[in-house]
């Protein structure tokens, strides 16, 4: 063993799934029958299936749409969103989308298969920790408890940067690992591998996506006292792959936009992680952020504390420099930690934590199944389980009457925690949560079932059939999950309205779509309507310097508006209930005709017309 790090087992034999010191007669050339092999193509078609939908919700149409505009003014610097720059992101993202584009066309696929592959590439790397920490047998346990966790599938087949994000970090986690690995000699080839990742990450997400896993690295070499693990000439040519990946673009885009340095360091950074911004941004309540990082490991929510308390009793009769569990520690701790203290959290900001959480809940069940002394408590996990079975069946009964009569309280949540989503009492969406009430109930009466049978398994000292309970659980729970994604498509979506609009606006007829609460918004109507709109600006934003309305042409002031809207041109106008009522300024149409709409966005025109109804 090495510095506490198990090294690699010889590949002629595979003891992978097998317990320490057993053999297989399988020969090495048959890695199809290996565990993790097995787990990952398992699971690829529950992350790279039905790409094509739903269709895109507006933060992901705006990365779709910035793509296709990147594509159309063949400018790969500058990001622009109808029109305006848009320095919100660096431009990897956009990058590969729009080389789907150009190879598959404009589609959901096209924004969503690179995500979607990262999150499920993340699979052998977890895997490949699990190793590297813990030894070879332990790999493929952490990476089927990832494969399993419901926040990777929920999140990573998004068109936004995230899984991607979350892929970079876990490969520069794992390049610093097999140095630790091969210490004292790390060599270049995975610290290579680190360093890439580090710059790819810094390309996908800006200054969070180096600071973050150089955190994590750092004070892990702090604290196991590593300082010297790299030497000066290694560190040098470490930071020259990272510059050679990252910094063209940043230079670049600085040589082309002078004003881009302020906009992103300040505004995107300082000012969104201290709240400074105007308008403010969604920020969800911290108790709320704590339990969805939570809920994103399920089904292993029931062991996740059991899992962390026994990693930091290891870490704590090892001794820092011995532990393994100390880096997937640090990594919890760095996301959750931060963003806990950030005044702007939205509830997926730790998901780049999961893979560390699979880690950890691995080597639980691990332990569990091998039999190690002292093991976990089958007593703790008794009652976690029961606990959770309760709960379940508890949460469907709450469905049935939170989604039925009581529906009140569901729009009173969306108001308190998210209250720029949109949700409103009444109308659509009353009619949606009666929509999926039914799906809901019967969802969480199955996870119910399933956690009941994982508990009376418990009961049995039958900790295999536990683990076969809740990883058969989340077949079922996925689809139902894509499902819900289907039926909640009018509402996240603005290919609806798009698709009214386009049924009475030509290519040369003015559209106009009131000012959003921030302009990344606005990239849903424009990537389905393939054109730019001009913008209705609301007086609250007037002055303030970070919103940039360019080309100024295309934001109009009531006035302006006014002088279009009735003139003898035809005029299409988007409105959104969420936003400022301008009722008053379209009654002086003489012919104001509702178009049609979705939710709280309506489409209207300023004179009669036929009214071809859209394909849905």
């Amino acid at each position: 063993m090495k510095d506490g790090f198990h090294p690699p087992i010889p590949a002629p034999t595979d003891t992978e799934g097998c317990p320490d010191g057993a053999q297989t007669h399988l020969p090495s050339s048959q890695w199809w029958r290996k565990p993790t092999f097995l787990v990952a193509i398992v699971a690829l078609p529950f992350f790279l299936l039905d790409l094509g939908f739903p269709a895109l919700n507006d933060g992901e149409a705006m990365y779709a749409e910035i793509a296709r505009e990147m594509r159309l003014n063949q400018d790969w610097i500058t990001p622009r969103l109808n029109e305006t720059r848009h320095f919100d992101k660096p431009p990897f993202t956009y990058w590969v989308i729009a080389l789907n584009q150009m190879i598959i066309g404009e589609s959901e696929v096209a924004a969503r298969f690179w995500q979607a592959l990262a999150a499920w590439g993340i699979i052998p790397v977890v895997a490949a920790l699990g190793r590297s920490l813990y030894g070879m047998r332990k790999g493929w346990l952490p990476a089927l408890i990832y494969a399993t966790s419901i926040g990777m599938h929920i999140f990573g087949r998004l068109g936004m940067p995230d899984a991607l994000l979350c892929f970079w970090i876990a490969l520069a986690i794992l390049g610093y690992a097999r140095c630790l690995e091969n210490a004292p000699q790390p060599g270049t080839r995975w610290m290579f591998v680190m360093c890439a990742a580090l710059g790819f990450a810094t390309l996908t997400k800006g200054l969070v996506g180096l600071a973050l896993p150089l955190a994590i690295i750092g004070i892990h070499m702090l604290l196991t006292r590593r300082l010297d693990l790299f030497s000066k000439r290694q560190v040098v040519g470490g930071a020259a792959v990272v510059c050679l990946i990252s910094l063209p673009w940043y230079l670049a885009v600085g040589m082309v936009n002078p004003d881009f340095a302020g906009y992103f360091i300040i505004r995107e950074h300082v000012m969104r992680f201290t709240g400074g911004r105007y308008p403010p941004d969604e920020s969800v309540a911290l108790p709320l952020f704590l339990v969805l990082t939570l809920l994103w490991t399920f089904p292993w929510v029931s062991v996740v504390p059991q899992a962390l308390i026994r990693a930091f009793r290891r870490v704590h009769l090892s001794g820092l420099r011995g532990s393994a569990d100390l880096l997937p520690l640090i990594w919890i701790l760095v996301f959750v930690g931060l963003f806990s203290a950030s005044r702007s959290r939205l509830e997926y900001y730790a998901l780049p934590a999961v893979p560390a959480l699979a880690l950890l809940v691995g080597k639980f069940w691990d332990d569990l199944l091998g039999g190690e002394v002292p093991g976990p408590s089958t007593r703790a996990l008794k009652m976690s389980l029961g606990i959770a079975a309760m709960a379940a069946a508890t949460a469907a009964t709450g469905a049935w009457i939170v989604l039925g009569p009581q529906k009140e309280i569901v729009f009173r949540i969306f108001q308190e925690s998210w209250p720029t989503s949109g949700w409103v009492a009444g109308g659509d969406h009353a009619v949606l949560l009666e929509k999926i009430r039914l799906p809901a109930m019967a969802s969480l009466m199955g996870v119910a079932l399933f956690l009941g049978g994982a508990f009376r398994a418990s009961l049995g000292e039958r900790p295999g059939a536990v683990l076969a309970f809740l990883v058969a659980m989340m077949a079922p729970l996925l689809v139902m999950v894509h499902w819900g994604f289907l039926v909640m498509e009018p509402f996240q979506s603005s290919k609806t309205v798009a698709q009214w609009t386009l049924s009475v606006a030509s290519p040369e007829e003015m559209v106009i779509v009131q000012e959003p609460h921030e302009h990344m918004w606005i990239g849903g109507i424009t990537y389905y309507l393939k054109r730019p709109v001009h913008i209705l600006k609301d007086p609250r934003f007037e002055g303030i310097a970070a919103r940039r309305r360019e080309p100024p042409e295309r934001f109009l002031d009531d006035q302006a508006m006014l002088r279009h809207w009735t003139s003898p041109e035809k005029v299409v106008m988007v409105t959104d209930e969420d936003r400022r009522d301008i009722g008053s300024l379209l009654r002086q149409a003489p012919q104001m005709h509702l178009v049609g709409g979705s939710f709280n966005r309506k489409v209207v025109v300023n004179r009669k017309t036929p009214l071809p109804v859209p394909s849905p």
